[in-house]
């Protein structure tokens, strides 16, 4: 099966060997990949922060900036930007550390004829509390968590107009954007979760993650300079659980 979707695979030009990967991968399972070149974040002039809220960030993740965060967050953005440029009306996004599966493009095709929804995460570390929206297809449902953050923006499908949404709620940059992602409540878009996911996280994805939690734990400010930080997650976790609870109407036929 060939997906006519469009799948956007941001990838740093340096990283040659993820795009080859991921590129066999696609192969395998009918999809065709559109390369976004990443921002990488360790180079960028000061002149190119303009969409990055240092103040904003450190109040409410309670931590320093990392480069490797505003590359991701300003690669999301690119890739996001194209699509609401773009003429087609539904895309999928992903990182260029993921593979995918067998179920990946029957789901993205079902979730193409589905409305009422703005951006569908495709994979995340954990999906706890999740209450169910919608089946798509066969053993896959769409629905939200009342608890989080679920973690990773490797792999989500947007609409056009969904992109049009996030570019205006995400921008400037105050959090990761794997937290920003999820946070519908604050942007009013339409976001959604799958109960299991649809791509798989590469072997180097996984390292990358461990890696990134020493990087992370030094990056903290002092538990002091935090109490803004324990402050706004309080509130945005009951935000979230509101959110999750919210009547929501999804509508379409699977084929």
């Amino acid at each position: 099966m060939h997906l006519s979707i469009p799948v956007y695979v941001i990838n740093l030009d340096r990283s040659k060997e993820r795009l080859t990967a991921i590129k066999d991968s696609a192969k395998q399972f009918g999809v065709v990949v559109r390369r976004v070149p990443a921002v990488d974040g360790r180079v960028l002039p000061q002149s190119a922060l303009a969409d990055l809220d240092v103040g904003a960030f450190k109040r409410l993740h309670g931590k320093n900036v990392m480069p490797a965060e505003i590359g991701c967050y300003f690669s999301h953005l690119k890739a996001l930007q194209e699509i609401a440029q773009g003429d087609e009306p539904h895309a999928v996004v992903v990182e260029d550390d993921v593979e995918f599966t067998a179920d990946f493009t029957p789901f993205v095709e079902a979730l193409s004829r589905v409305s009422g929804w703005d951006a569908v995460k495709l994979v995340n570390h954990r999906t706890p509390l999740f209450r169910r929206f919608r089946q798509v297809n066969a053993g896959y449902w769409i629905g939200r968590c009342s608890h989080g953050p679920l973690g990773s923006s490797a792999a989500y499908a947007v609409t056009r107009e969904g992109a049009k949404k996030l570019l205006e709620a995400l921008r400037p940059m105050r959090l990761p954007y794997d937290v920003a992602l999820e946070r519908g409540w604050s942007g009013d878009y339409a976001i959604f979760t799958t109960d299991k996911p649809l791509v798989s996280l590469s072997r180097q994805a996984l390292s990358t993650i461990a890696d990134g939690r020493a990087a992370y734990a030094r990056a903290k400010l002092p538990a002091w300079k935090r109490i803004g930080t324990l402050m706004f997650r309080a509130s945005d976790y009951l935000r979230r659980m509101w959110f999750a609870c919210a009547v929501v109407r999804l509508t379409g036929k699977e084929k």
